[in-house]
């Protein structure tokens, strides 16, 4: 069999990359097996192997693409900031299947030493980049000057994972409901008094 070049080895990784995402959204974490994934992505198990050498390998690599898909915050004002935490971290959190596994993975991480490094990073890089908005944010004089950075970017944090576990557990929220709770949110916090 001749060998893959790098640039088919990449798409033909993350097509199954997809597809566990895919697998992963419909049944759970706990529900799906490398056998599930290989008939979504349409492949052999051999095919599978030669990409992930194991099922956590595969989830711990579904848990990066899906970080890396959320992307930066925006600073230009309080707004812009509320938006962008909106978008990126909460509109993929809404649909109940995002959200049970976004649970799912963060109880994993309990006793996945790979899954607990990835999910502390994700937070933690959220909460910079929070931090870095606010402190831009009041060096441009479009937050309150007393504005503590460190809160809000704590605050932020535990505002995403509350609806990541409410809508994991209860029917989704209204989405122009949950918006105006993010801005008021970064409004009471940051806007000037």
């Amino acid at each position: 069999m001749p060998r893959l070049t790098e640039a088919t080895a990449a798409k033909r990784r993350m097509h199954i990359l997809q597809a566990a995402a895919h697998c992963l959204f419909e049944r759970g974490l706990l529900a799906t097996s490398v056998d599930d994934v290989c008939a979504q992505a349409g492949i052999s198990k051999g095919a599978f192997y030669s990409h992930f050498p194991s099922r956590e390998a595969l989830i711990h690599a579904v848990t990066d693409m899906l970080s890396a898909e959320l992307g930066p915050v925006h600073d230009n004002s309080i707004a812009a900031l509320a938006d962008s935490v909106f978008e990126r971290q909460i509109a993929p959190a809404l649909p109940p299947a995002n959200a049970r596994f976004g649970i799912e993975i963060t109880a994993a991480s309990a006793s996945d030493l790979g899954l607990r490094e990835r999910n502390t990073a994700n937070l933690e890089r959220l909460r910079m980049a929070i931090e870095t908005a606010v402190h831009s944010l009041v060096a441009a004089g479009k937050a309150r000057a007393d504005a503590d950075a460190e809160a809000v970017g704590w605050l932020t944090q535990a505002h995403v994972m509350g609806v990541l576990c409410r809508n994991a557990v209860w029917p989704a929220q209204d989405e122009a409901a949950l918006r105006r709770a993010t801005h008021l949110l970064f409004e009471s916090l940051l806007a000037p008094v």
